[in-house]
């Protein structure tokens, strides 16, 4: 299971970090790349340590559904078009589209990372 938790959180950390640029549209998505890249770092963590590092898997549960809810709280302004500065330009919208993307990318990570961690505590 942590092989299946670490490719997830490659996969998340790499389309996290194009989101960041919309940051200036919608301050939150400024979050969202440390978040997948923590996230990653822990997963390589866990894997490296085995079942010993359970509670790495337990903050990466708590780092992706943090991730999810960033994105869910950013569309709102990216979608209504209400900035905080001008106008939407080729940035934020290209951010939107990898907001688009990362969003099921962390709510499945955080969900492999709960299976995973109750497999490393041997609940599971």
């Amino acid at each position: 299971m942590e092989w299946l938790a670490l490719v997830v959180w490659a996969l998340t950390a790499a389309m996290a970090l194009p989101v960041g640029s919309g940051a200036f549209a919608a301050p939150l998505l400024g979050v969202v790349p440390p978040l997948g890249l923590a996230g990653l770092v822990l997963s390589v963590f866990f894997t490296i340590g085995g079942g010993d590092a359970a509670a790495l898997m337990w903050i990466a549960l708590g780092l992706g559904a943090a991730g999810a809810a960033m994105i869910g709280a950013s569309a709102a302004p990216l979608l209504s078009g209400e900035t905080f500065g001008p106008e939407l330009g080729r940035t934020e919208e290209h951010a939107s589209v990898f907001a688009g993307a990362a969003w099921p990318l962390f709510a499945t990570t955080a969900a492999v990372s709960l299976l995973a961690a109750l497999a490393a505590d041997g609940t599971l």
